[in-house]
């Protein structure tokens, strides 16, 4: 059971009622858009690296530190 209603719209009304797509605003919107994503994606990159690169300086400093004390301090500490 088929239902045709391509011949019950008004196409050639409806044509004649819309307003013509204006192609430079759309495209310039697409761009737009798509830079903006873009751009969004390397900053919640970078700021991800940010804190990474954050966590592991402190991790090396902290590491660093801890292997600079004596041994037995060490030990004591529980660091190893």
């Amino acid at each position: 059971m088929a239902v045709n209603l391509a011949g019950r719209v008004p196409l050639e009304r409806i044509g004649r009622r819309a307003r013509p797509v204006r192609l430079g605003p759309l495209v310039a919107a697409c761009a737009v858009g798509a830079l903006y994503a873009l751009a969004f994606g390397v900053r919640k990159a970078a700021l991800v690296a940010g804190v990474l690169l954050g966590w592991a300086a402190a991790a090396l400093v902290t590491g660093w530190q801890d292997a600079a004390r004596p041994a037995e301090e060490r030990r004591r500490a529980g660091v190893a």
